[in-house]
């Protein structure tokens, strides 16, 4: 089975046990995209198992159901809007129009505040070359935007859970409904895979660190604790509530 996630560190560390085929019982042929295209082809249903920004996955449900396991909730910190200092307002760049971070900047600034997409691993080169004064970060380009001299306008994940009490819905996984019968099976393959992730930690790094962004260790490590979390293990208790606000968005 195709399993398609991010390039993302909460991914690859999450998954290393299946990526790597330790004591797996189910076969999974791993694909990494950024979550726009991941986004994008599900309205294709491309992938049988996939990554999915939540609200990508609330406008393919005819496609893909939601499985309990893997899912990226951040608890209290999420995507974070930031802007070159004296930004007074204006359009701003977001990874992808279906993405979970664009949702929250509207959530934050209004429904009709402008947006234009780019590729999240673009947003940070942009504003080196003076292209953008302001964008919403995603994966570890949250964490070293204060080496680039932006400023911190709000973390639009803080900003969402003081509001809602939930914690923020970033990436879920998803199965195409073909494979739906395999959704206990996926789910248990996706704990065992995280929990031994972190009995050896230090295994990860180096997978982790082929596909990341940014090479620093402590990046990495800040945002796998970020974003890998009892979550990522179960989101049944909460996932209707997170669905439910998310509808009202």
């Amino acid at each position: 089975m195709k399993f398609a996630i991010t390039p993302c560190p909460n991914d690859t560390f999450a998954f290393f046990a299946l990526i790597s085929k330790i004591g797996k019982n189910l076969d999974f042929e791993f694909e990494r995209h950024d979550i726009e295209t991941l986004n994008e082809f599900a309205f294709e249903a491309k992938y049988p198992i996939t990554k999915l920004s939540f609200p990508a996955y609330l406008a393919n449900r005819d496609k893909y159901e939601l499985l309990d396991a893997g899912a990226a909730l951040g608890i209290g910190t999420g995507p974070v809007l930031v802007a070159r200092r004296g930004w007074s307002g204006g359009k701003v760049a977001v990874p992808g129009l279906n993405t979970t971070a664009a949702l929250l900047y509207r959530f934050y600034a209004g429904k009709d505040a402008e947006i234009f997409p780019m590729l999240f691993s673009d947003i940070l080169p942009a504003f080196s070359r003076n292209e953008i004064d302001a964008g919403v970060l995603i994966h570890e380009g949250r964490f070293v935007y204060k080496d680039y001299g932006l400023e911190l306008v709000e973390d639009l994940g803080d900003y969402w859970t003081k509001k809602t009490g939930l914690p923020v819905p970033l990436g879920c996984i998803c199965v195409r409904k073909d494979f739906a019968h395999l959704k206990s099976a996926i789910d248990d393959e996706i704990r065992k895979s995280v929990k031994y992730s972190f009995g050896h930690f230090d295994e990860t790094l180096p997978l982790v660190r082929h596909y990341a962004q940014h090479l620093q260790e402590d990046v990495l490590h800040s945002h796998i604790v970020a974003f890998v979390n009892e979550f990522t293990y179960d989101i049944s208790k909460i996932k209707d509530s997170l669905i439910s606000n998310l509808l009202l968005k």
